[in-house]
C-alpha cells in the first residue's frame, strides 16, 4: 500500500523539482510513477495524483485512465475517445489558459472528504514529457482541464482550499461490516495518534469511544492541559474516558456497552490482557517497525541511529507481552537521508491509520488471519532520556547526524562549549552531512534565542 499524504504534512507546502530530462525513464522515475499509479487507482473516486502527494518531491502527476475511458468521464471533459491508460505528465507547464473562468466544485485525495468551489479557467493547454522522455502538448476543457490546474498547483505548493469557497465537509457514513455497525473504542493519546484518528474517520471507522491519558500540567503556569487526541474526540464530538489506572472501575464501563474491536496506537500506558481479551475481534495495534524488529518504547529514533534503509509499519493483535502478538499486515517505509523524527513519525502513523482502514472489514469478516511473529529476529529497543541527547562534536559526523535527526523534537540534542570555567549547553536546531562532515547550521545556546552556528562560534571558543 502506498500512503497518500494528507493536508497536516508539510510536504504538500513544498515547491517539487523539475526531472532531469536525462532520469526520464530511470528506475527511480518509473518507481515512482509506479506508486502514484498504485495510490490513484486504490481509490475508487481518483481521477488524478501528484507525485508530492506521495511524499515524492518531483513535477510529475498521472491522470486516471478512467478519464478517458469512462463515458460519463469524458462526456464532463469533452472527450471523443479514450487512450487506454493513464496519462503521464512529467515537467507539466500550463502554456495557456482560456479568459473565461467558471466557478468549479472540487476535492483532492489529501483533503479526504473536504469539498468546495474553485474558480478555474474552462481550457487549458499542458506541454509535458510522457514517461519514455518524449515531449507533447495537449489541449483540455472541462473536467481534464480542471485536473490539469489542480494537479499543477499541487506541483507549486498550494492546495485547492486556498482558492476555495463554500468548503464543507462530507465524511462518509460510518462502514457496515456484516450488515452491522461495528462498535470500536480507540486508545491513544498524542498528535501522532490523532493522524490514526484522522485516517479511520477518512474511511468510516470513527470510534464510539476515545481512551486517553488525564489532562497534565503544562508550560511555565503549569495549567492542565488535555492530550491531542481529547481535543480531537472534543471537536468531532465522540465520547472520552481518561482513566488514571485501568483498574476495575475501567473495565466494567468497557463491559457494559459490548465493544466488538479495540484499537491502541501510541496510548502510552500497558493495557492489561483482561481489557485486551474483551472485545469479540480482539485489540489491533499499530507499531511503527517491521516488527519482531525493534520492539518497545523507541522504534522510529533506533530505526535512524542504527542506519536503517527501511524501516515500516505493523499491524498487530495485541497480547500481554510487549509487541510480541501475531502480525495481520506489514508496510515498509524508507528512512531515506534527510527526514527527521518527526516527519518520518508523522508517516508512519498516517500509514497505520489507512492500513487499519484496509484490514478491519477483513478481520472483522474472518477473511484474514494474523501471523505469529518470528522470535528468533527479535531485536529490543531502550527507553530515551534526556541525557541521550548529548553530542561529542569530535564524535563520527554520520553517527552524530542520525542522533540529531533521531532525537529531533525530544531529547533533542545538544553540546558543552566552556568559556571562563563556565559550561554553556548548546541545543542544535538544524544540521546537515555534507561531504562526510556535520555542519551545524542553528543553534540555542543556553538563555539566549537561537541563531547561526557561525556566529555563535565567532563569539566563543569551542
Amino acid at each position: 500500500m502506498v500512503t497518500i499524504v494528507q493536508k497536516e504534512s508539510s510536504v504538500l507546502r513544498k515547491v517539487s523539482q523539475t526531472v532531469k530530462k536525462e532520469e526520464i525513464g530511470s528506475k527511480n522515475i518509473k518507481s515512482a510513477i509506479r506508486k502514484m499509479k498504485e495510490a490513484l487507482h486504490s481509490q475508487k473516486d481518483g481521477v488524478a495524483i501528484a507525485a508530492p502527494q506521495i511524499g515524492i518531491l518531483l513535477r510529475i502527476f498521472v491522470v486516471s485512465k478512467n478519464i478517458f475511458d469512462d463515458e460519463r468521464l469524458r462526456e464532463l471533459s469533452n472527450i471523443k475517445s479514450g487512450i487506454g491508460k493513464d496519462l503521464v505528465c512529467i515537467n507539466p507547464e500550463i502554456t495557456k489558459i482560456s479568459k473565461k473562468k467558471i466557478w468549479l466544485p472540487e476535492g483532492c485525495l489529501s483533503v479526504r472528504w473536504l469539498y468546495g468551489e474553485v474558480r478555474r479557467a474552462d481550457k487549458a493547454t499542458i506541454s509535458a514529457y510522457d514517461e519514455s522522455g518524449k515531449k507533447f502538448t495537449r489541449g483540455a476543457s472541462g473536467l481534464l482541464a480542471q485536473i490539469f490546474q489542480h494537479e499543477t498547483d499541487h506541483l507549486d505548493g498550494i492546495l485547492f482550499t486556498d482558492k476555495a469557497k463554500n468548503l464543507a465537509e462530507l465524511p462518509p457514513p460510518k462502514k457496515i461490516i456484516n450488515n452491522k455497525k461495528i462498535k470500536i473504542v480507540f486508545f491513544g493519546t498524542p498528535e501522532l495518534a490523532v493522524s490514526v484518528l484522522e485516517e479511520l474517520n477518512r474511511a468510516g471507522f470513527t470510534p464510539d469511544i476515545i481512551i486517553t491519558a488525564p489532562d497534565r500540567p503544562k508550560g511555565r503556569g503549569l495549567e492542565l492541559s488535555p492530550p491531542p487526541v481529547k481535543v480531537w474526540a472534543q471537536k468531532n464530538n465522540i465520547p472520552i474516558l481518561q482513566p488514571e489506572k485501568l483498574d476495575t472501575n475501567f473495565i466494567y464501563k468497557l463491559k457494559a456497552k459490548s465493544y466488538q474491536l479495540f484499537i491502541v496506537a501510541a496510548y502510552g500506558k500497558i493495557i492489561p490482557k483482561e481489557i485486551l481479551e474483551l472485545p469479540t475481534h480482539g485489540t489491533l495495534n499499530v507499531h511503527p517497525s517491521l516488527l519482531p524488529e525493534f520492539r518497545g518504547s523507541s522504534p522510529i529514533e533506533s530505526a535512524i541511529l542504527s542506519g536503517k534503509e527501511k524501516t515500516g509499519v505493523s499491524i498487530m493483535v495485541l497480547d500481554e507481552k510487549m509487541d510480541h502478538g501475531p502480525i495481520l499486515e506489514q508496510e515498509e517505509v524508507p528512512v531515506g537521508d534527510v527526514a527527521g523524527k518527526n516527519e518520518l513519525s508523522e508517516t508512519l502513523f498516517r500509514m497505520g491509520g489507512q492500513m487499519l482502514s484496509e484490514i478491519i472489514p477483513k478481520w472483522v469478516s474472518g477473511k484474514i488471519k494474523a501471523a505469529p511473529q518470528d522470535e528468533s529476529r527479535a531485536t529490543y529497543t531502550k527507553k530515551i532520556s534526556k541525557e541521550d541527547g548529548l553530542i561529542d562534536l569530535a564524535g563520527d559526523p554520520i553517527s552524530n547526524f542520525r542522533k540529531i535527526r533521531a532525537y529531533e523534537g525530544w531529547p533533542g540534542t545538544y553540546f558543552f562549549t566552556e568559556r571562563n570555567n563556565k559550561k554553556t549547553r548548546v541545543v542544535i536546531k538544524d544540521a546537515e552531512l555534507k561531504n562526510g562532515a556535520l555542519v551545524i547550521k542553528k543553534v540555542v545556546p543556553e538563555g539566549k534565542k537561537e541563531m547561526d552556528y557561525e556566529v555563535f562560534a565567532k563569539s566563543t571558543s569551542l
